[in-house]
């Protein structure tokens, strides 16, 4: 009897090892996803309240466009969550995240 146990545990664990083995041989290193995210600073350039579109610039002169004037002064100091699409260019890059970082009245 205690013969029999030894061997079922034995068998047991190599099945639970090798299952193991296999399923991290078959998932993902890390999320690819989480890799192509990065943050941009831009100053709100202008706003679009008929069409509800806030238009930024960033210290590089790149124009982002985002939805959502509710709260957004000219001035102001908005920092993007961006996504570069998984490519080398910035022109598809998609904004992710608008977050308030304050206004440029504010530094004079």
């Amino acid at each position: 009897m205690k013969k029999t146990i030894t061997i079922t545990a034995i068998v047991l664990t190599a099945i639970i090892c090798a299952t193991a083995i296999l399923v991290g041989f078959a998932a993902p290193i890390g999320n690819d996803k989480a890799n192509h995210f990065y943050s941009a600073t831009a100053i709100v350039d202008s706003l679009d309240t008929n069409n509800d579109v806030v238009t930024c610039v960033d210290y590089n002169g790149n124009i982002w466009t985002f939805y959502g004037v509710e709260d957004w002064q000219e001035g102001d100091i908005v920092s993007l969550l961006m996504n570069d699409m998984g490519t080398a260019t910035i022109y598809d890059d998609e904004i992710v995240k608008t977050y308030y970082s304050g206004t440029v009245k504010g530094l004079n």
